[in-house]
């Protein structure tokens, strides 16, 4: 879900809310906050942001690109480690 989204899904749960609550909404306060969330989560979306806090695998420059999948075509391609464990854990978060 992109930020565009996720706001208007923001401002339609805060209308909602209250609405079931009988209060009345503060348009330009309500537009205030869906902006400044819509901005928060787009900045967190960004690649740099994820990438600091371990949510991806990390960006390559791609002028490394050529390289990195050498790098990695060499890796695969070696044979397995005598003894070794035949399966891994999964790491969640």
């Amino acid at each position: 879900m992109g930020p565009d989204q996720l706001s208007g899904v923001m401002e339609t749960i805060q209308r909602a809310s209250a609405k079931e609550k009988g209060r009345e909404i503060q348009e330009e306060q309500l537009k205030s906050t869906v902006r400044q969330f819509r901005d928060s989560v787009e900045r967190d979306s960004e690649c740099y942001s994820t990438s600091a806090v371990v949510l991806d695998d990390g960006i390559i420059d791609p002028r490394d690109t050529r390289d990195v999948i050498g790098m990695c075509l060499e890796v695969v391609s070696l044979p397995g480690i005598q003894g070794s464990v035949s399966h891994q854990g999964l790491a969640r978060m």
